[in-house]
C-alpha cells in the first residue's frame, strides 16, 4: 500500500504542479504578511499578538481550502476557479478554528516545555517528558484532521475525535506519514517552500487517507472475520487493483513530454 501511495502522490503532484505552486505562493504570502504586521506592531504587544492570531486563522482557512481541492485531486477529479471560491466559503470557519488551535498548541508547548525542563528536578523532568509525548501524539493525530474534514465529516469536533482514532488505529502508518512529510519539507526548503511545499504535503495526506479508508470499507464488508485477525489480513493488492489500473505506469519521457505518449 505504501509503495502505491508514494507513486500516486508523486503522479498527482506532477500533474498539478502549477496549481500547487500557486497555492504555496498564497500560503507563503499570508505567512510573511502576518509576520511583517506582527513585527511592525511589536511596540503594542496586544496588537502584535492579535496579528499573529489573525495570521494563524487565515493560514488555517487556506490549509483547509487547499485540502478540499486536493481531496478532489486524490479522487481523480479536477477543480476550476469556481471550486476555489466554494472551498474557501465552506472552510473558513473550521479552517480558522484549526489554525488557532494549532497556534495555541504550539504556544503552550513552547512555553511549558522549556519552563518545566528548566526546573532541573525530577518533577520538572517528568512533566517535560509528559508534555513531549503528549505533543507527539497530538501532532501525529492532527495530521489527519484536514483530509478527514475534506473527505469524511463536516463536524469540527467529530473531525478532531476521528483524527485521534485514525492515529491510534494506525500508529505505524501515521508515523510513516509524519516522516514522509519531513522529507517533503526538506525537499521544499531547496525550492524555497514553493514545491512541493504545504500544498504538496496536504495532497499527500489526502491521498494517504483516501487509500487508508479502503481498509475500513473492507472490514465493514467482512464482519464475520475476527477484528484482530482482519486487521492483519487486509488484501491491499486486491483493494488497490482498480486504483493501480487508473494511475497506470509512466516512463520518464511521459513526464517530460506527455504529448508524445
Amino acid at each position: 500500500m505504501i509503495g502505491f501511495f508514494i507513486k500516486k502522490a508523486f503522479y498527482d503532484g506532477w500533474d498539478n504542479l502549477l496549481a500547487i505552486l500557486v497555492m504555496n505562493v498564497a500560503i507563503l504570502a499570508v505567512a510573511f504578511g502576518g509576520w511583517f504586521l506582527a513585527g511592525a506592531t511589536i511596540f503594542f504587544v496586544p496588537l502584535s499578538l492579535a496579528m499573529l492570531a489573525l495570521t494563524a486563522a487565515a493560514e488555517g482557512v487556506l490549509f483547509l481550502s487547499v485540502s478540499v481541492l486536493m481531496a478532489r485531486v486524490a479522487n481523480y477529479q479536477s477543480f476550476s476557479f469556481s471550486d476555489i471560491g466554494a472551498a474557501l466559503s465552506s472552510s473558513w470557519k473550521h479552517g480558522a478554528l484549526f489554525g488557532l488551535l494549532i497556534a495555541a498548541i504550539v504556544f503552550i508547548c513552547s512555553v511549558a516545555f522549556p519552563y518545566y525542563f528548566a526546573l532541573a528536578n525530577m518533577l520538572g523532568l517528568a512533566l517535560s517528558i509528559i508534555i513531549f509525548w503528549v505533543a507527539v501524539v497530538v501532532a501525529l493525530s492532527l495530521q489527519w484532521f484536514l483530509p478527514i474534514r475534506s473527505q469524511l465529516d463536516s463536524n469540527f469536533g467529530k473531525c478532531l475525535k476521528k483524527s485521534f482514532i485514525i492515529f491510534f488505529d494506525n500508529p505505524g502508518f501515521s508515523l510513516f506519514m509524519f516522516f514522509y512529510s519531513l522529507i517533503l519539507a526538506a525537499l521544499s526548503m531547496v525550492m524555497v517552500m514553493l514545491m512541493p511545499g504545504f500544498a504538496g504535503m496536504i495532497l499527500a495526506h489526502n491521498n494517504a487517507f483516501r487509500l487508508r479508508m479502503y481498509k475500513y470499507d473492507w472490514l465493514e464488508e467482512h464482519p464475520e472475520i475476527d477484528i484482530r485477525t482482519a486487521r492483519k489480513a487486509v488484501p491491499w493488492a486486491e483493494l488497490l487493483a482498480e486504483d493501480d489500473d487508473t494511475v497506470g505506469h509512466r516512463t520518464f519521457k511521459s513526464f517530460i513530454f506527455p504529448w508524445k505518449d
